[in-house]
């Protein structure tokens, strides 16, 4: 029997699960780290083949991180492995089951739930398993039958927590084609009502030790994705990470930033007006430019001053522009969502998700939701089903649309669709959004949507 399997099941095959590397790391700072074995997965792989891997070695401790995107293929994979291996100790981690232990104690067939930021506490359970103590009472720690006994655990200190990854780390992944995620910082200086994180307040690591660790992550090529809730919350320290990354360019290598896009500052954006072409992809949460949707989320935003630098980004073309939109916000309605979509699709950025407000489990807004009157699924992903603005009928003629706006707009833009859909939504007598919704009545699902079948459809809108 090995001691503990720590294991990773992401959305996508090309994605890896930081929080496998994170405690790794923080396993061998313990000196507890051979005492783990890691295992990377995906939800698109055979519960069976997973299964047989994890039931192999009949591991004493099997550890999951639980997020939206994989909470229902876990339930699937404990429960068997569960009555496979009645004596092993089932601990779950991950946002997911940080905001609903004791649901998920239940739900997953667990014995244990490590709540917030992992790092020193799954240390300090490695050690005490080491001494023989099964479930130790550590802070930090929810046990099944004494979950009144949980203590919070305190955060880490960003400073002290080791780099992520070894050089045989981002060897592999490299060689795997996937993407290397890194931190620079937790929490975020704005309080967004939807976020789960809008409690917590901003924490950075030093910037020294940013701009020493960059280099290494450089040398694995390939996408770097920072995992940072807003890249640019301080413009000077992100102008800085920003010179730094162009210092090390090199052909295969590009960095992901998730931005606020209120917040770029000239010099920030000048960096990225003059970087080489597809060399930084920049997300951008805009997430609504209703007023009254920004008032009640509490969200800052000042689109009038945004625009004319994202508008400068776009038409630069050097960076990769990915726009967030979200819809069924509180105060947003289905005219000042159009309002909204065709504003910022008329852009033509390179990429616009047409997203749906998740009311997630911790959030200031999931406590709101009864008084805003907010009807959300149930279970994960908690998408928006019905609000006072919004009524189910609209959201899910909403949801058919954008499934064929991400098979023409975004997924088609490289069958060069672009253009005929731009000039067609500025003749559409709804703007943009209606031209998708015309397109999703016009052909019932975009599953069985071949490449004919969008030039046909295009065609059609475009004689509109």
């Amino acid at each position: 029997m090995s001691r503990v399997a720590l294991a990773a099941v992401n959305s996508q095959y090309i994605h890896s699960n930081p929080a496998l590397y994170a405690l790794t790391r923080a396993a061998e700072a313990a000196g507890c780290g051979d005492m783990l074995q890691t295992g990377d997965y995906s939800i698109n792989m055979p519960v069976l083949r997973v299964m047989e891997e994890l039931y192999r070695p009949r591991p004493e401790v099997l550890a999951f991180s639980v997020y939206i995107w994989n909470s229902d293929y876990l339930r699937s994979l404990t429960a068997d492995l569960r009555q496979l291996l009645p004596d092993t100790l089932i601990l779950l981690g991950g946002p997911e089951a940080s905001m609903r232990p004791r649901h998920y104690l239940d739900s997953l067939s667990a014995d244990g739930v490590c709540i917030g930021e992992g790092e020193e506490v799954f240390a300090s359970f490695l050690q005490r398993l080491q001494q023989g103590e099964r479930c130790p009472a550590l802070p930090g720690l929810m046990w099944r039958g004494r979950e009144n006994q949980y203590v919070a655990a305190p955060r880490p200190d960003l400073a002290q927590l080791p780099f992520l990854y070894r050089e045989a780390d981002l060897c592999q992944l490299r060689s795997r084609g996937k993407v290397v995620y890194y931190e620079s910082s937790r929490g975020c200086p704005f309080g967004c009502a939807f976020c789960a994180s809008a409690r917590e307040t901003l924490r950075e690591r030093p910037l020294e030790l940013v701009l020493e660790e960059l280099p290494l992550l450089a040398a694995s090529g390939g996408q770097i994705k920072f995992v940072d809730r807003t890249f640019n919350a301080e413009p000077c320290r992100a102008a800085a990470i920003t010179r730094k990354a162009l210092a090390l360019y090199r052909p295969g290598l590009s960095w992901h930033f998730e931005i606020a896009p209120a917040a770029v500052s000239r010099e920030l954006a000048a960096l990225w007006l003059d970087s080489p072409p597809g060399y930084f992809h920049l997300e951008m949460g805009v997430q609504t430019l209703e007023p009254a949707a920004l008032a009640a989320i509490g969200r800052p935003g000042d689109w009038q001053r945004a625009e004319p630098l994202v508008k400068e980004l776009i038409a630069r073309g050097t960076c990769h522009i990915h726009l967030d939109l979200i819809a069924g916000l509180p105060g947003d309605s289905p005219e000042s969502f159009a309002r909204s979509f065709h504003r910022l699709h008329q852009l033509n950025p390179d990429y616009l998700q047409l997203g749906f407000l998740k009311v997630l489990p911790g959030s200031p807004l999931a406590e709101q939701a009864v008084a805003l009157g907010l009807k959300a699924e149930a279970q994960p992903p908690y998408r928006i089903l019905d609000t006072p603005g919004m009524d189910a009928g609209y959201l899910f003629r909403l949801f058919r649309a954008e499934r064929m706006f991400n098979a023409l707009y975004n997924k088609g833009g490289q069958d060069g669709f672009r253009p005929q859909l731009l000039a067609a939504a500025e003749r559409c007598p709804g703007g943009a959004l209606d031209l998708y919704f015309r397109a999703a009545a016009l052909h019932p699902g975009v599953e069985g949507l071949s490449q004919q079948d969008k030039l046909e459809m295009v065609a059609a809108l475009d004689k509109l």
